[in-house]
């Protein structure tokens, strides 16, 4: 089972201009045989506050997140991409779609948030796992800061995952990062945090785990990319180099 995993600059509030790349990426994925391409959180709409910027949250019957999952029709792909979504209740939530077919086959909520996200509302804790399948193989979908604790892996595990996507966005405080220096040290940082929490999640749990986080510099936020696959050991088997924007693709044997 082949992964493109995408660390991607998600610029807030560009749902369009995310949309294209978003499209550059699951074309190349495409060309290069992958079966399931896994973008950051709220990859499409930018790691967007609903409190300040409540404009730039989309529902999943959206135009642009549509014309995405429109972008897998006449493929075989299976593609993962992030949302800060507008719920029907006018709730927001932060939520991970799942297209293929050229439309949208289901998706994950958030339901354990992380600091600064005060303005979304986590899904339900229990009964709200989801698990996906491509070609047999089954995956489930851990958020973010939903890696500091245990019941997301946990139930994606026990519901028949042999692979957990880690979408991340870990947005950096102030100051802005204008040295290599500095966005090391920020990827550093994540390394010891998201990554080593799903190591350990990967070596408790004895699944696999894919890393897809975004990437960059936006318009008032820094993020340090990162694109790795974790073995059920809690090895890291590949990885980006730096923190930099860039796509994995990596091959996992599922038996």
């Amino acid at each position: 089972m082949k992964l493109l995993l995408a660390a991607l600059r998600c610029e807030k509030g560009d749902i369009a201009g995310n949309r294209r790349a978003h499209e550059r990426v699951v074309a190349a994925a495409f060309e290069a045989g992958a079966d399931i391409v896994v973008f950051p959180e709220m990859s499409l709409t930018g790691s967007v506050d609903p409190r300040s910027h409540p404009a730039h949250l989309a529902a999943l019957d959206d135009p642009e997140v549509l014309a995405l999952a429109a972008a897998t029709r006449d493929t075989r792909l299976t593609v993962v991409f992030g949302v800060a979504e507008r719920a029907a209740s006018d709730a927001a939530h932060i939520t991970q779609c799942v297209a293929r077919g050229g439309e949208l086959v289901g998706a994950q909520r958030k339901r354990h948030l992380g600091e600064g996200e005060e303005g979304f509302t986590p899904a339900r804790t229990s009964g709200t796992a989801a698990v996906f399948e491509h070609d047999g193989a089954r995956f489930g979908i851990v958020i973010c800061a939903e890696s500091q604790v245990a019941f997301p892996s946990d139930d994606a595990v026990d519901a028949g995952a042999g692979v957990v996507l880690f979408c991340a966005a870990p947005g950096l405080d102030p100051p802005r990062r204008r040295s290599d220096d500095a966005w090391r040290d920020a990827l550093s940082w994540w390394e010891s945090a998201g990554l080593a929490d799903m190591c350990g999640h990967a070596a408790r749990r004895r699944v696999w785990v894919a890393v897809a986080t975004q990437a960059g510099a936006t318009h008032d936020e820094d993020f340090p990319g990162l694109a790795a696959l974790v073995d059920p050991s809690g090895a890291v088997t590949a990885r980006l180099p730096d923190w930099r924007e860039g796509t994995l693709l990596v091959d996992i044997p599922f038996v």
